[in-house]
């Protein structure tokens, strides 16, 4: 997905104002200026780095993956720590809207059943 500059800053001034923040509470919050955040809100700027964007969700109190989102870049390729990520499997499994699958192979929900089950020692729910 391409997002050009002034749809970024249009959502992140959306955002914040849904977070009633103002510009200078928000780049206070991020430890950045106020005027590059309303450069960037405004257009005036390119989309920022991965690492100013982490800046702007922790000044409007979001997720990083949401700022990520709408900047366009995917979380995968954003994540940048040696910190390992944890992964409920339980929630992957339940998740209808995802498709798992194993060296490119869809797993059937029986298998997917089975796999729980293991997970769980044999038991059922």
């Amino acid at each position: 997905m391409t997002v050009d500059k002034i749809q970024f800053g249009s959502q992140l001034k959306e955002l914040r104002n849904k977070k009633k923040f103002t510009v200078r509470q928000a780049a206070l919050q991020a430890n950045l200026s106020n005027s590059f955040w309303s450069q960037v809100e405004n257009g005036k700027r390119n989309i920022p780095k991965p690492a100013t964007l982490e800046k702007m969700a922790t000044g409007l109190r979001v997720p990083k993956d949401q700022i990520f989102n709408m900047a366009g870049i995917s979380t995968e390729v954003s994540k940048n720590s040696d910190e390992p990520e944890y992964i409920d499997l339980k929630q992957q499994i339940d998740d209808k809207k995802k498709i798992m699958t194993f060296e490119g192979r869809i797993i059937p929900d029986e298998d997917l059943e089975y796999m729980e089950r293991l997970l769980r020692g044999g038991k059922k729910d």
